[in-house]
């Protein structure tokens, strides 16, 4: 029973590893969210605290730059309207909207000269959030929406606590294992008579 719950503490370890490197690895092109039938790119850069592009996952508070990439052409012909709202489990963006918003750019034809926008936001509170698009046309016709959930610094604080949770599991498996080994085995007919006894009696 030690040896498996040994065996599960390290695999514990192991998943940790992997997904703080899962983390680490993301790279913008695979960070995309869907406006509408076309796409962008979203990634944040903590300027003066890592060289890192992060997406899902910023790892610390602080001024945070938020970089949007068209994929489509279509997109830099629209009126974009950004905003960073909390995620507080509503079931429609509309919901609270202006209450659950901490950032806002105005509707405007950001994306016109190349198809890339940036915009800078000073992250005070860990949690969810919640990026939104919303992209219209002049005339009003098209209405494009998109959101991409990411969260800033629960990532980190994730990975810390179950690293702690697994090295602390390993320990206590690895002492019961020992102690288990290190216990003295009775006897030979401490328990029981030996086949020797048996036969004499007899």
């Amino acid at each position: 029973m030690s040896g498996r719950l040994l065996l599960a503490a390290l695999l514990a370890c192991v998943c940790v590893n992997i997904a703080q490197a899962q983390i680490r690895a993301e790279h913008p092109r695979h960070c995309v969210m869907s406006v509408g039938p076309t796409q962008m790119m979203f990634s944040a850069f903590q300027e003066n605290q890592t060289d890192e592009i992060f997406c899902r996952h910023v790892p610390t508070l602080g001024p945070t730059i938020i970089i949007l990439d068209a994929r489509q052409i279509e997109l830099r012909d629209m009126n974009i309207e950004i905003r960073v709202l909390r995620n507080v489990g509503q079931a429609d963006w509309r919901d609270d909207l202006d209450a659950n918003t901490v950032a806002v750019l105005p509707p405007q034809k950001y994306l016109a000269d190349k198809g890339t926008t940036s915009f800078t936001h000073n992250f005070v509170s860990d949690g969810s959030y919640v990026a939104l698009v919303r992209a219209t046309s002049d005339d009003g016709a098209k209405e494009y929406i998109g959101q991409y959930d990411f969260s800033v610094g629960e990532g980190a604080e994730w990975s810390a606590a179950f690293g702690v949770l697994s090295l602390v599991g390993a320990g206590c498996a690895l002492a019961m294992w020992r102690r288990k080994r290190a216990a003295p085995r009775p006897l030979f007919g401490q328990d029981k008579p030996s086949p020797s006894a048996l036969r004499q009696s007899r």
